[in-house]
């Protein structure tokens, strides 16, 4: 069993969780932590609690939203204790698609695969314009 928990500051989490599950339909296998909302500043505990509401057995895939951020940190402190949590930080909609719509098994093959695709990383559109146009320019 794979679960997912999406970890930012802010409500990013709460909200690429929506934005997943326009696509997707309500998910049961994700949880979020929101950090430094509601006055909370304690992120040892979010994330101590988040592990916590895990089901025993399952992988649990990490997503954050900046590599050396709080939060990030935070997690990858719980890592050695948790050898079933997988961690990913940089998160972004395509990466999470990819990953929902993966039947791969293995976690750590799918995520290696996953964050190796051009297809997720972010990319300068303008460039897109001129390549085509400068293919239009060719004939």
């Amino acid at each position: 069993m794979r679960r997912f928990i999406l970890a930012t500051h802010g409500h990013f989490a709460a909200g690429i969780r929506e934005s997943l599950e326009l696509v997707f339909g309500e998910q049961e296998n994700i949880a979020t932590v929101c950090a430094f909302v509601d006055g909370s500043s304690d992120i040892k505990a979010l994330v101590q609690d988040a592990l916590d509401a895990e089901p025993e057995g399952a992988d649990i895939v990490v997503c954050t939203d900046i590599l050396g951020g709080s939060v990030n940190n935070e997690f990858l402190n719980a890592l050695p204790a948790n050898p079933q949590v997988h961690l990913i930080a940089g998160m972004n909609l395509p990466m999470l698609i990819a990953l929902f719509l993966s039947s791969e098994p293995d976690t750590e093959k799918l995520i290696r695969t996953v964050i190796a695709s051009d297809d997720i990383a972010p990319r300068y559109c303008n460039d897109e314009l001129r390549t085509d146009a400068g293919e239009d320019e060719d004939f």
